[in-house]
């Protein structure tokens, strides 16, 4: 297996151990549901164990597995119709700064 290395020391990047595995992701989009479904079945063929696919709260699936490097990808699409999605944008800002507030009021 391929390890990632830092230029010039050989040494393999660690994660922080203050970060959950999960986190550590690329997250790549595909077109729909089909197109999920079909990578899913293409990299269990090729033996890859694969996680999901995934339902996140009605806004997204996904499936996870790790590259031939290790690093997790996760492969999304969004399922939430546009008006739902269109919803989110409109409250995101707000949202994100009231978690943002009472994380710091911890």
């Amino acid at each position: 297996m391929h390890r990632l290395l830092r230029p010039g020391d050989n040494t393999a990047a660690e994660p922080s151990p203050n970060t959950p595995a999960w986190v550590n992701h690329i997250a790549l989009r595909v077109a729909g549901p089909e197109d999920l479904e079909a990578m899913r079945q293409r990299l269990l063929g090729a033996g890859i164990e694969v996680l999901g696919v995934t339902n996140h709260d009605d806004y997204i699936h996904s499936i996870y597995f790790f590259d031939p490097n290790g690093l997790r990808v996760e492969l999304t699409t969004e399922v939430a119709p546009a008006t739902e999605v269109a919803g989110f944008a409109t409250t995101a800002h707000t949202e994100l700064a009231q978690w943002t507030r009472e994380k710091q009021s911890r």
